[in-house]
């Protein structure tokens, strides 16, 4: 990693601002699964393909530059002033162009790019350029660790939004991680039977200081009794377990895909050999019998999220596992590839 997927800082040349977009000096980096495959850290052998560029795809930051084009839209120029302002974006760039911008589905952009991880160099950086129109600006009223977690808690609440008719169903929240935790949180707002299965004793004391109903992974019965559950592992492993705990009718929401995993509409699907997270098969046989629906899920509006971190409506400072500096980044990936890391912050 250190001599290849992430490029050193004095090798770095000075970052570009092409017209409408910005350059931002990163105040805090979250680590995240995405970033950890593609550093090319924890995969099989031979499977590995780290990222060529600067990784980083979650911060907050400084604007510091604005490259305005003279043929700016108003929603573009009524963003000139916010040179000095603390922002966070997505890190999925779209083009604005396509079939699929146009209809208002930018996330799922025909030509989309992904900050540090797919066509795109990241935040992991003294300053990085991000298209104006993919940022958010942050309230005072939001720390910039909180900010750090907008992008993760924008996924989580797209699946309190998915399942808005779900009111009173039974819901079991798969997972150890970050986004396994901010959903759990967010869908208990919405629903207080939802429950979270964990491996991890650390995660369900935090569920206990959430009031959350929380049981260990091996414990519950296989008996498809569960209405809706969310698989926030990105492993076969869950769908799997998701399959004998839903019943027949019922919903499995997927959230974590396989971290190097853009899958641009139009391209053929990447090749996954042995040992991969999703190379064991899955009999989808459940699926077929039951009618079960199986829903992939991925990210929401960011001001959402901002507007729940500034009524302090979910917790996220207790999901800070480790800090590190910019120039322990190589400590800090090997650190959030550990099965049991949280959420690993890097602070510029």
């Amino acid at each position: 990693m250190e001599s290849g997927s992430m490029r050193l800082l004095a090798e770095l040349p000075e970052v570009a601002c092409p017209p409408g977009e910005a350059i931002i000096a990163p105040t805090r980096v979250l680590l995240s699964p995405a970033d950890v495959a593609a550093a090319g850290i924890g995969s099989p052998p031979g499977e590995s393909r780290p990222f060529e560029g600067v990784l980083g795809s979650q911060f907050v930051g400084i604007v510091r530059k604005i490259n305005l084009p003279a043929d700016a839209g108003p929603l573009l120029a009524a963003r000139k002033t916010w040179v000095g302002k603390r922002v966070v974006g997505s890190p999925t760039l779209s083009c604005g162009s396509c079939d699929l911008c146009r209809h208002g589905l930018a996330i799922h952009c025909r030509a989309r790019k992904v900050l540090g991880v797919f066509e795109r160099d990241g935040c992991l950086a003294e300053s990085f350029a991000m298209p104006m129109l993919g940022l958010s600006q942050v309230s005072d009223a939001v720390s910039d660790d909180k900010a750090a977690f907008a992008h993760v808690l924008s996924s989580a609440l797209h699946a309190v939004n998915m399942l808005r008719g779900q009111h009173a169903s039974f819901i079991t929240v798969l997972g150890d991680g970050v986004l396994a935790l901010l959903t759990a949180q967010a869908l208990a707002r919405m629903n207080k039977t939802v429950r979270v299965l964990s491996s991890r004793p650390q995660r369900q004391k935090l569920c206990e200081k959430w009031g959350i109903k929380h049981r260990a992974l091996e414990e519950p019965g296989r008996r498809q009794d569960q209405d809706v559950v969310v698989d926030c592992t990105g492993s076969s492993a869950g769908l799997r377990l998701a399959l004998q705990l839903v019943r027949p009718r019922g919903i499995v929401l997927l959230k974590s895909p396989l971290g190097l995993a853009p899958f641009p509409p139009g391209r053929p699907l990447p090749e996954v050999g042995p040992g991969s997270t999703w190379a064991a098969p899955v009999d989808l046989t459940p699926a077929i019998v039951n009618e079960v629906q199986i829903v992939g899920s991925r990210d929401g509006p960011i001001p959402d999220a901002l507007r729940m971190l500034a009524e302090d409506a979910i917790d996220v400072l207790a999901l800070i596992g480790r800090r590190f500096k910019l120039d322990e980044a190589p400590a800090a990936m090997r650190a959030a590839a550990l099965p049991e890391s949280l959420g690993v912050m890097i602070d510029l």
